[in-house]
């Protein structure tokens, strides 16, 4: 829809080995690049914040301006910018109806050992919208049409060939096609017994809340795409579902919910996935993370899978490849003194393949209510991008 400046401030074939699951010990990764968007960053629009109460010392509502806040995803842009996408907003359907969903043009000067400011840019802000009303149950803003938190939550994103955005929606799990200018092109794809409890069409749930598809890969040839669920479906089963969706047929190749095309398990303690994404025609990364932050989080974890490697309960094998609570920093690139950086928030939740030994990682910062960095209550969590090397993910 609108696009402004804002003011500064197949399911594929069946895997051909089965391993069992171990998981490898990698080097630790080292901090090459850092950059902040600080957490009081707002875009002109309708008042935001109206039915959420006052905390970390920041008192809604927020008076003819949105946050640009809580970065779900991450893709690469062009010209060397990337593009972000927006949660839904302040966490829930009934707190969100004040937020406009939109997908945010970035350009990001890190600060790495050679200099760099260590900021971020807004350089357009992207609200979604639905003029032609293919949504399927009523949205919040009926005047204009824009969606809002209360619609939908989007957690992850890619670009299709035609310029298109294909988005995971988690309240009533989905894929949502955008035009390249933020229109709904369609009525929302779903998968057949696939549903979220607090869904908006009342349908009987066999996921809980806030636990439909977080993280979305695409394969390298862009033709299909590979949501994955945040958490457990409801029932006995163990373990987390990938599924196909095939772009240009338009319709998921599973049949059904429990017909997973892979799945994945969490380590113990461990509560979700962060994002989910190939960078090769077989191989891949995951978050991992715990529900804590700051000092009390303990899982922040990046593995490494392959959909041609299984344990032998047919789970997708996973290596580990970065431990994000324990990243090298000898340049001191966050400025604080030590030479060992902690990436601890709550959400983490964008993950970018740069090159072979480089990952773009940004977290969620739950504006006004992430409080990983201070305790004190009176300081939200700020928008880090950092800048990871890793060991190869390929042979140069």
């Amino acid at each position: 829809m609108r696009i402004h400046k804002p003011r500064s401030l197949a399911r594929s074939w069946l895997p051909l080995l089965l391993l069992s699951q171990t998981v490898a010990v990698a080097q630790a990764a080292t901090l090459t690049g850092f950059a902040v968007l600080p957490a009081d960053t707002f875009t002109p629009g309708p008042s935001s914040g109206q039915f959420i109460q006052p905390v970390n010392g920041r008192q809604p509502p927020f008076h003819e301006q949105q946050p640009i806040q809580g970065f779900s995803a991450v893709i690469k842009g062009d010209n060397g910018t990337f593009l972000v996408l927006s949660d839904n907003g302040f966490g829930r359907r009934d707190n969100s109806a004040d937020y406009l969903l939109s997908i945010y043009e970035i350009s990001v000067d890190f600060r790495t050992a050679a200099g760099g400011a260590g900021t971020i840019d807004i350089e357009t802000v992207m609200h979604l919208g639905d003029p032609d009303s293919h949504m399927d149950y009523a949205i919040a803003r009926v005047t204009d049409r824009q969606l809002t938190g209360a619609d939908l939550d989007p957690e992850s994103f890619r670009r299709a060939a035609d310029g298109s955005f294909w988005v995971g929606e988690e309240f009533n799990p989905s894929l949502v096609q955008f035009s390249r200018q933020g229109e709904l092109l369609a009525p929302p794809f779903r998968l057949k017994g696939l549903s979220a409890a607090d869904n908006p069409v009342d349908e009987e749930a066999t996921l809980p809340r806030s636990r439909g598809f977080e993280g979305m890969a695409q394969s390298i040839d862009g033709r299909r795409l590979y949501p994955m669920l945040e958490g457990e479906m409801l029932g006995p089963e163990p373990g987390l579902n990938i599924y196909t969706f095939d772009i240009s047929k338009r319709r998921f190749l599973n049949s059904h919910a429990g017909d997973a095309s892979y799945r994945y398990r969490l380590d113990p303690g461990a509560t979700a996935i962060g994002d989910f994404t190939l960078y090769s025609a077989t191989g891949g990364l995951v978050i991992e993370r715990d529900s804590a932050e700051g000092d009390q989080a303990r899982i922040k974890k990046i593995y490494r899978v392959d959909f041609e490697k299984l344990d032998e309960n047919g789970f997708l094998a996973k290596t580990m490849l970065a431990d994000l609570l324990d990243i090298n920093d000898p340049d001191d690139l966050d400025r604080d003194g030590r030479q060992v950086f902690s990436f601890p928030f709550w959400t983490i939740e964008g993950l970018v393949v740069l090159d072979s030994t480089t990952l773009g990682i940004v977290n969620d910062n739950n504006y006004p209510l992430g409080q990983a960095r201070d305790t004190t209550g009176t300081r939200p969590d700020n928008t880090e991008f950092i800048l990871l090397r890793i060991d190869p993910l390929w042979a140069e």
